[in-house]
């Protein structure tokens, strides 16, 4: 069987501005031609200070998408083999400040001023936990400093309905939702909870609703499938808790069942690695029903 890589699916939304928006290509093509993207992400004490580029970035596919690589640096010290004393005690040092072939990674992106999807493969290094923000961060840093405005760039998990609607066939009896909304556009998709987001100059709103005791939410009143808007565009995550039979609950975060798919395994070739992510992107795009810019 061939070796196989992950494909993870996102969405690029820029955020907080009320503002009229270039279009996105537009601002894309400027943040690669910059040169600026990057960010370091400060240390920690149980982690040295990492380096994110996002590099590497030029259109595809008659200018509707863009490729990439996205990685960090890592400060290391190599040892090397004294053959002459047979020792590795003896042998010489040298600090290194590189990447290695798990702090890499190909994406790509959809330019399409609705659709902004984003497709990565991971490492064991680099998991969509650390790509999204690392990828936005990126972003954010270069749109700051081009003057940019919005200057807050996000990469959003994306669940798409039908991922939804499987997990709450298997577990119907939800018990508890939980969902945190976040500002894709102060200037549309006004709802009443970013209405009130607006008012407050808030960045995100967390609504729950439990169940009573012993009793479960109803899953086929139109108000909750209402709370699960937003998914399919990275506006929104939803956490539930359902109620199972063996007395232990099933647990569902719209963070952690993102959309995604597999390719050939690229091995060191990036620009192979570019294409595959590409294609998968393209597939993923044609899947996906349109959806309004904000």
């Amino acid at each position: 069987m061939t070796k196989q890589r992950r494909v993870v699916f996102a969405r690029i939304n820029r955020r907080n501005s009320t503002l009229g928006m270039r279009p996105f290509a537009e601002d894309m093509r400027a943040l690669a031609e910059s040169r600026l993207t990057t960010f370091v992400v400060p240390a920690t004490p149980e982690r040295p200070a990492r380096a994110w580029y996002a590099a590497d970035m030029r259109l595809a596919m008659g200018d509707d998408f863009m490729t990439g690589v996205l990685g960090y640096s890592v400060v290391d010290q190599k040892r090397y083999f004294d053959p002459d004393s047979w020792s590795w005690i003896k042998g010489a040092t040298e600090d290194s400040d590189a990447a290695s072939q798990d702090t890499v990674v190909p994406f790509a992106v959809d330019l399409r001023e609705h659709n902004r999807w984003v497709a990565f493969t991971t490492t064991q290094r680099i998991q969509p936990a650390s790509f999204r923000p690392a990828f936005g961060q990126v972003l954010s840093a270069a749109a700051q400093n081009l003057n940019l405005m919005p200057a807050d760039w996000e990469c959003d998990p994306v669940v798409s309905q039908h991922t939804v609607e499987e997990w709450i066939e298997q577990h119907p009896y939800v018990k508890l939702l939980r969902r945190t909304v976040k500002f894709s556009n102060p200037g549309r998709d006004l709802d009443e909870v970013r209405a009130k987001m607006r008012a407050m100059k808030a960045k995100r709103a967390t609504e729950e609703y439990a169940a009573y005791h012993s009793q479960v939410l109803d899953v086929q009143a139109e108000a909750f499938w209402d709370k699960l808007q937003g998914l399919e565009t990275g506006d929104a995550r939803v956490q539930m808790e359902s109620r199972e039979a063996q007395g232990v609950d099933a647990k569902f975060d719209s963070d952690t069942k993102t959309d995604e798919t597999r390719i050939d395994d690229y091995g060191k070739d990036l620009e192979r690695g570019m294409d595959l992510v590409l294609q998968a992107l393209v597939v993923y795009a044609g899947t996906r029903p349109p959806r309004p810019a904000v």
